[in-house]
């Protein structure tokens, strides 16, 4: 990766840090690891880490993102002992568009997992 990649890929990541932060959620940059990396940014929210890794490029490479974030996951778990590995997240930027439009990817366990405790009726004055 180049010095101007890396450099906007390290924006990327403060400004998601400050907009997580901004909305009164913990969020930390993490330290880069090597082949033992946890991932970009966690996230400690409803009692649990969430992991974050963040792409900052014009080619979408989602199988690819993914299994990097899951992994990386397992990295974070890991290193501190845990016994469940966190839910991992891709966050990726939106060209010519602020942090709050970034993109995030999850896998459909993780949407339901989210969803299933809502009011799963519709409101009859919304049709």
């Amino acid at each position: 990766m180049s010095a101007y990649g890396k450099r906007k890929g390290a924006t990327f990541e403060t400004g998601v840090v400050k907009w997580l932060r901004s909305k009164k959620l913990l969020a930390e940059r993490l330290t880069k690891a090597g082949a033992k990396d946890e991932g970009d940014i966690v996230v400690f929210a409803n009692g649990k880490y969430h992991v974050l890794e963040l792409k900052a490029t014009k080619t979408l490479k989602l199988p690819e993102f993914w299994a990097e974030a899951t992994i990386e996951a397992k990295h974070f778990a890991e290193a501190r002992g845990l016994e469940h590995t966190p839910e991992s997240y891709v966050i990726i930027k939106r060209r010519m568009a602020g942090i709050e439009k970034a993109w995030v990817v999850q896998d459909l366990v993780q949407w339901t997992e989210k969803v299933k405790y809502c009011k799963c009726t519709p409101d009859s004055s919304s049709t």
